[in-house]
């Protein structure tokens, strides 16, 4: 059975000026810039404390297509202390 892996660096820097954000993704493979379409995104994450089950879903607006991720503590630790810039807060 084969199996495929992409592996991409996104860069994400906070513009004060404009209080925008930029994203930047890059291609492990070629070191290359991945050209990333306009969009909007609705992303939803709800934790179930009796099941410790953390929920994603991703919508994307302009198409409707949604997808689903779930996990444990690690990734709500980790969207806490990595994206939402809290480190060391993780409201367990």
């Amino acid at each position: 059975m084969a199996s495929e892996v992409f592996s991409f660096i996104v860069f994400c820097s906070h513009d004060l000026l404009t209080d925008s954000t930029r994203v930047r993704m890059v291609s492990v493979s070629t070191g290359k810039d991945v050209p990333l379409s306009d969009g909007s995104f609705l992303l939803r994450i709800s934790f179930d404390e009796e099941a410790s089950v953390l929920r994603c879903f991703i919508r994307h607006i302009a198409s409707g297509r949604e997808a689903y991720v779930q996990s444990g503590p690690n990734l709500r630790a980790f969207i806490q202390d990595c994206l939402l810039g809290n480190p060391g807060k993780t409201n367990e």
